[in-house]
């Protein structure tokens, strides 16, 4: 609490001595005000990057409270929340390994903070503005609950204000929990509604084509900052035919990770399958930016849990490198950009790609790990389980994969059949 309130009076003397920052904020405020105001949504040109409202009209009527204080007094709260819903983020990581103790659970929860506010998907959302680790939170508390009885429905309401949790419904159908899918294809149809219904006309133009005019999210350039498989095609050099392979790869990575997602949950839990799940959306949409990667948190918590469960001295190691990842290329791209643009080559693209980069090699690493992991099972299964064969004489003999147990078996049932002894009995 502490944390989050240092964060929320950080932000509002910042802002009210520089005026600057919490740009997507902004774009946030104006469109409640446009809400008040009766003018178009989506008319709207905010700041001086000439930023447009991208989100639906159920989320500018959400928005419209923020248009009734000022931008400092804004920032403040909105930091302050962003804060809050992380801890609460890391709470329930930490519970997923059953601490028992409330002081150990709130230590651990503390730390988990304290190591994910540095990174650059965080620190970014926090600057911005953004409203990603909120939606991180209500997704994980709405799917991780276990088969309530209203399960889904905040997931859709979610899909509602951004697009791109709407992959969460093919997941939920994946891993049979059809209630919780169609629960949240009704909860997001209702935000439709309910836009429709107050904002008719700025529902029109939004579900008219606006929501997938990708040049009011991408400006000039941006596309360098563009962490999903359409974003790095789009830097590749050469003249080629970016979009055909865009929606190939999407139909590749998108298949494959929703299953890998739905094996995830069948073999780690929910969270772990639902934070596959994530990344897969965040690969597969058109545009994901640094701050959408906040889902790096319950991904580099899980697989630290899981190192420390095995205490494998390498998954460790690779754990600090993930923290890494998500630590430093984002500020030494955005300090290359700021001081030193005629640096800017084909290493900082591959720089600025290695959250694309984690994504791609998380999905393989996962179904492989999960069919050694099966395969071992059923060879260990072979080695301990007997099974019993049908002969043709009608008389039964017992296999087991055990090489001295099955040679045994075979010599006896072998003599049986010859006559030079009594049948051996069935264990």
């Amino acid at each position: 609490m502490l944390i989050a309130l240092g964060g929320a009076l950080a932000a509002f003397g910042f802002n009210a001595i520089y005026a600057k920052g919490w740009i997507d904020l902004e774009v946030y405020r104006e469109g409640g005000a446009a809400v008040l105001r009766g003018t178009p949504v989506y008319d709207l040109v905010v700041g001086d990057k000439s930023l447009q409202f991208t989100y639906s009209p159920f989320a500018a009527l959400l928005f419209t409270p923020l248009a009734l204080v000022g931008m400092e007094v804004a920032a403040g709260l909105w930091v302050l929340i962003s804060i809050l819903a992380l801890e609460a983020v890391a709470w329930i990581l930490v519970g997923r390994t059953a601490v028992r103790h409330r002081g150990r659970r709130a230590t651990l929860a503390l730390l988990v903070v304290v190591a994910a506010l540095p990174l650059y998907p965080v620190t970014l959302t926090l600057w911005n503005g953004q409203i990603g680790i909120v939606l991180l939170l209500a997704v994980v508390v709405d799917l991780t609950r276990g088969k309530g009885k209203w399960s889904g429905v905040v997931t859709g309401i979610v899909a509602g204000i951004k697009l791109t949790p709407l992959i969460f419904i093919p997941y939920l159908l994946l891993t049979r929990r059809f209630r919780a899918a169609l629960l949240a294809g009704l909860g997001f149809l209702g935000t439709v509604g309910l836009g429709f219904l107050l904002l008719p006309a700025d529902s029109r133009a939004y579900w008219s084509g606006a929501f997938l005019d990708a040049q009011r999210v991408v400006g000039q350039d941006a596309d360098f900052w563009n962490q999903s498989l359409r974003g790095m095609l789009a830097l590749m050099p050469g003249t080629w035919p970016t979009v055909p392979a865009w929606l190939a790869l999407c139909a590749v990575v998108g298949t494959g990770g929703l299953l890998v997602a739905a094996r995830t949950t069948e073999k780690a839990g929910e969270l772990a399958g639902i934070t596959v799940c994530a990344i897969v959306g965040l690969l597969v949409s058109p545009v994901s930016w640094p701050h959408h990667w906040v889902w790096c948190v319950p991904l580099l918590v899980l697989w630290a849990q899981r190192a420390h469960r095995v205490n494998a001295t390498l998954e460790k190691v690779g754990v600090g490198f993930l923290w890494l990842v998500f630590l430093l290329p984002g500020y030494v791209t955005l300090a290359t950009f700021l001081w030193y643009p005629s640096r800017a080559g084909m290493w900082l693209i591959l720089l600025t790609g290695s959250y694309v980069l984690v994504g791609l090699s998380t999905l393989p690493a996962l179904a492989v790990h999960f069919g050694r992991s099966e395969w071992r099972q059923v060879w260990r299964g072979r080695a301990t389980t007997v099974h019993p064969l049908p002969f043709r004489d009608g008389r039964r003999a017992w296999r087991s994969a055990s090489v001295r147990d099955g040679w045994s078996r075979v010599t006896t049932f072998a003599r049986d059949r010859h006559g030079d002894r009594t049948p051996a009995s069935s264990p």
